[in-house]
């Protein structure tokens, strides 16, 4: 019997129906009404999902496993991913509605999110053990499926590095609090947060001191991505570096960390070293940054390429 060709890519996560809108000077009070100047319409949310559709627009062979539920907007995101290139194969009907997130951008591109948890609560740990070989496995948003502990996903990430993948971590907001990654990190060639999480995680602010304490939990290559900033990478022989920024004006940082990690994976993938693949994927964070929608403005490799050639002259 031969055995199956292990899978390029596989992306873990939520898969969320966001409804972005604005951007809004402010919100209305109680029985207040305001317009709005973009049309209030579904797009690909969820972390796991924007993730899948970035790599696949920069040339990757992304299969996409989460929960989605049986009702119109499950159909609607499934065909919707599948025109973007994502294999579904390992997408499943969960029960519940499908998650959905009304996301509210302000002007200048902060967001505030009213979520709802829906069909990915019902991710559970059998869908782990039953994942495929991949070449690469990214898990996104932890915190955000609750019948998934630190164990499983530990597990799952040990059984991806035992068939030869290399592994990637990122976590989203931990609404509970606690904060417990237990042992995944050991797991995970590169975990990947923004200052905000990995601040609460480690309880520290400085840079290097929030590198040193996650090497002591085990990471292995620490990116904490800092928006405006750029980022801080840690690991591979490195002492700590920081990437500079891409200054452009925000509209909306919806999907903006998800499309940075699929360029981060993707250069890394492609043999590039930390420090460049770095570049990249803030210079695709802050193309994404430029439109309203988790997915609307993540890049094409040539588009990537050609935006980091523009700014160098």
């Amino acid at each position: 019997m031969r055995m199956r060709r292990p899978l390029e890519l596989l992306s873990v996560g939520n898969i969320v129906a966001d409804f972005p809108v604005g951007p809004l000077p402010g919100l209305p009070g109680w029985g207040a009404l305001a317009a709005v100047p973009n049309r209030i319409e579904p797009r690909i949310g969820g972390n796991g999902a924007i993730f899948a559709v970035a790599a696949a627009r920069l040339g990757m062979s992304c299969t996409l496993a989460g929960r989605v539920g049986r009702d119109l907007l499950g159909d609607w995101l499934m065909g919707r991913l599948e025109r973007e290139g994502v294999d579904t194969g390992l997408v499943r009907r969960g029960a519940g509605g499908t998650s959905s997130t009304i996301a509210l951008v302000r002007e200048g591109g902060e967001r505030a999110f009213l979520h709802y948890l829906g069909a990915s609560a019902s991710l559970v740990a059998g869908d782990l053990r039953a994942l495929p070989r991949c070449r690469w496995l990214h898990f996104s948003s932890m915190f955000l499926l609750p019948k998934l502990g630190p164990g499983a996903i530990s597990r799952g990430l040990l059984a991806a590095k035992k068939g030869g993948a290399r592994t990637s971590l990122d976590v989203a907001w931990d609404a509970k609090g606690k904060w417990d990654l237990g042992r995944c990190l050991e797991h995970a060639d590169y975990f990947l947060a923004n200052l905000d999480e990995a601040s609460a995680i480690t309880g520290e602010r400085n840079l290097f001191d929030i590198s040193r304490h996650l090497v002591g939990m085990g990471a292995q290559n620490t990116v904490i991505k800092l928006g405006a900033g750029g980022s801080f990478v840690s690991g591979e022989g490195c002492g700590g570096f920081e990437a500079p920024p891409f200054n452009v004006e925000p509209v909306d940082a919806t999907g903006a960390g998800d499309v940075f990690d699929a360029a981060l994976v993707w250069a890394l993938s492609r043999g590039m070293e930390l420090r460049k693949a770095a570049l990249l994927a803030n210079a695709a964070g802050a193309l994404k940054v430029l439109s309203v929608g988790g997915t609307a403005g993540a890049p094409t490799a040539p588009e990537l390429l050609e935006f980091i050639r523009a700014r160098r002259k």
